[in-house]
């Protein structure tokens, strides 16, 4: 049926000029001499109603294969706004590690997260690069929302990060806003805890952990993350502090890695 049609549209000129020719010379051979005839009218109608069907047939498949191609622009312009909204993305995230660098003074290199670590007994991260490019055991590991880890092995090639939320893991840390001293470690979930900060010290739901600089492994200020639980309930001396690190360590993709001198750290 599409074809006929289609095949239609193509001759539609000829099959009217061939349809007028017929009627009119029908209209010239009929005897009658009233223009106002049932006969003529009908005939007048059959051909307006004819152009009007062809016309309609031609602007529904004009129409059909317009759509067909805006449909694919748009799939098109869809893909194009796509890779400008990740390209954003990343010109976005490259100013902030970017900005990170130049605060803190840090010589910093990009490593890619290839696999997990192969060993069992630490939990963390497979890294691409060793110290074929500088890295050094015990080096600082980090993105622009803060720190990751540290660098517990590395060979020329590759080179293995401890994560903070290893149960071995240790870090010395600071509350941003009273300048109060503690340890980060794993809380056994999805968390950290910051440990031994005494009952007396005012801590707050919302102030920022940052890394204490009491340390040969880690710089000074390099966000940990923020606290999202305080409680007095325990029967020592301690308060018990939930902090929710400012890194998401389950979709990390690349990390930062601090480029210095000191090969063996004893401190944390």
């Amino acid at each position: 049926m599409i074809r006929l049609l289609n095949y239609i549209i193509e001759i539609k000129d000829v099959f009217v000029l061939v349809f007028c020719i017929i009627l009119s010379f029908t209209l010239m051979m009929s005897t009658d001499d009233d223009p106002d005839s049932p006969f003529r009218n009908v005939a007048l109608d059959m051909v307006g109603g004819l152009g009007q069907y062809i016309y309609a047939v031609e602007s529904y498949f004009g129409m059909a294969g317009e759509n067909k191609i805006l449909r694919t622009q748009n799939a098109e312009l869809a893909f194009k706004n796509m890779q400008l909204q990740d390209a954003l993305l990343e010109n976005i995230r490259l100013r902030k590690l970017l900005g990170f660098s130049e605060q803190r003074q840090l010589r910093l290199t990009s490593a890619e997260i290839i696999g997990q670590n192969p060993h069992n007994i630490i939990s963390g991260l497979l890294l691409n690069i060793g110290t074929d490019k500088g890295i050094s055991k015990y080096s600082a590991v980090l993105t622009a929302d803060g720190l990751v880890g540290k660098v517990i092995e590395a060979d020329r090639g590759h080179s293995v990060c401890q994560i903070i939320t290893d149960p071995n893991s240790r870090v010395s840390a600071k509350i941003q806003r009273n300048r109060e001293l503690g340890i980060i470690a794993w809380d056994g979930g999805n968390r950290l805890k910051l440990l031994y900060i005494a009952k007396t010290i005012d801590a707050q739901k919302g102030d920022v952990i940052v890394t204490s600089g009491m340390s040969q492994i880690f710089p000074e200020n390099i966000k940990i993350g923020v606290v999202v639980d305080v409680s007095y309930e325990s029967k020592g001396m301690f308060q018990e502090i939930l902090v929710q690190p400012s890194v998401n360590l389950n979709r990390l993709e690349e990390v930062q890695i601090e480029i210095k001198e000191v090969e063996n750290a004893p401190g944390k």
